[in-house]
């Protein structure tokens, strides 16, 4: 029975080395046919022609608008009322804040009056009838000082108290203003009365000067009336609103800010080895990533003669925004192209690949991927110029490189 188990075992493994036998014979088989077939790697090459390639800077800057204007008082006063808001659209010449005018006319009645006394001191002088007009003049006169002394005590506290940082310079403004006003109808006052009551000659022509000067204070008065309403300089949109109703204001203080986005303009810097590659009227791609990937046209409208401390000249590059897409302070990208190069070897930049020793390409020879090394030159895009390396004619790989080393079999 043993002897029988025995047999059995050793048919067994005689069977089963006969069949791994033949399986590794059929394996062997199949390597040494199939071997050159697994071994190619598929790739894509491209045929190297003489191209051409622009040398074209990428620069980054700003958006900014066209116009960008602060809009100021002329005069100090109080706001009454504020008619617009920020992102509201303006015409050049709409009213955009009114100022209250109660003293103001009180001002001009009373430089109105001064001129009505001067005309008529002037008008009784040539005709003789100065005398008559002395009682009434020394009644300007009184009127006159009694307003300049309460104007000079107001001026005078209110400039302790300005001085002591107690009221702001718009207050103190309003108040020097009002106490310049009565100081000068007191003063012409008193030149009135002393030329009616001295009855000299001369006394016609001095008072004409008073008639004159009578009336440029009226004229200065009805000027400052009409600054009281400020109007927008531009055309454009309100971008920025500093003060509100009820506030005092000081002449030449910023009070909104009117932008016109029609057109905005990129400012960029560019280096001192560039700039004379780019000129007035240049037209430029440009990129701003808040609205995505579209390339925009822009004009180059400024160059900068002169540069600044950092040795960057700025240049200026005008967009049509009519649809008012960009806004200023957006991040741009412009493209300037600085020339063409003719008859030079391109090559997709991915086919480039960097290594420890340099950058270098595959060819294509025999079959066989050839590993060499090539000298860049200018890059644009996508695409990049090859001054050493490859020639025209051969095959370069541009697609599968990244899977092959020197004499590896290819198959495209």
């Amino acid at each position: 029975m043993k002897q029988k188990q025995k047999k059995l075992i050793s048919v067994l493994i005689v069977f089963l080395f006969i069949i791994t036998a033949a399986t590794l014979a059929g394996c062997r088989s199949k390597t040494s046919d199939d071997i050159s077939e697994e071994a190619a790697v598929p790739i894509e090459a491209k045929e190297v022609k003489l191209e051409s390639i622009k040398d074209i800077t990428k620069l980054t800057g700003t958006i900014e608008a066209e116009d960008d204007v602060k809009v100021t008082s002329k005069i100090p006063g109080r706001v009454e009322q504020v008619l617009k808001d920020v992102g509201d659209f303006v015409e050049k010449g709409d009213p955009l804040i009114i100022l209250e005018t109660k003293e103001l006319y009180n001002q001009l009645a009373q430089a109105e009056a001064a001129l009505a006394m001067a005309q008529a001191n002037l008008s009784a002088n040539e005709d003789a009838a100065l005398p008559q007009q002395l009682e009434q003049v020394r009644a300007g006169l009184e009127q006159a000082e009694a307003n300049y002394v309460n104007a000079k005590a107001d001026y005078d506290r209110m400039k302790a108290l300005y001085e002591a940082d107690a009221i702001s310079k718009q207050v103190f403004d309003g108040m020097t203003l009002k106490f310049q006003v009565a100081k000068t109808q007191y003063e012409t006052a008193k030149e009135q009365f002393r030329l009616t009551k001295e009855r000299l000659p001369k006394n016609a022509e001095a008072l004409r000067a008073q008639v004159k000067q009578a009336e440029s204070a009226v004229g200065l008065i009805q000027t400052n009336l009409e600054n009281s309403i400020i109007t927008s300089p531009v055309t454009g949109i309100i971008s920025n609103k500093l003060t509100n109703d009820g506030e005092v204001i000081a002449a030449g203080y910023p009070l909104l800010t009117v932008v016109n986005i029609d057109t905005v303009k990129v400012v960029i810097d560019v280096a001192e080895e560039e700039i004379n590659k780019i000129k007035d009227g240049q037209e430029v791609d440009v990129t701003v990533g808040a609205i995505g990937d579209k390339k925009l046209k822009g004009i180059i409208t400024i160059v900068s003669p002169a540069s600044n401390p950092t040795r960057l000249f700025q240049v200026k590059i005008s967009i049509n925004n009519e649809d008012h897409t960009l806004k200023p302070g957006m991040f741009a990208e412009v493209d300037v192209e600085k020339g063409i190069k003719e008859n030079v070897v391109v090559l997709p930049k991915d086919a480039i690949l960097l290594k420890k020793h340099g950058n270098v390409a595959f060819v294509v020879l025999e079959g066989k991927a050839v590993e060499r090394m090539v000298k860049l030159g200018i890059t644009n895009g996508n695409s990049v110029e090859i001054l050493e390396g490859i020639n025209p004619g051969e095959k370069v790989v541009v697609k599968g490189q990244n899977m092959l080393k020197e004499g590896t079999s290819v198959k495209l």
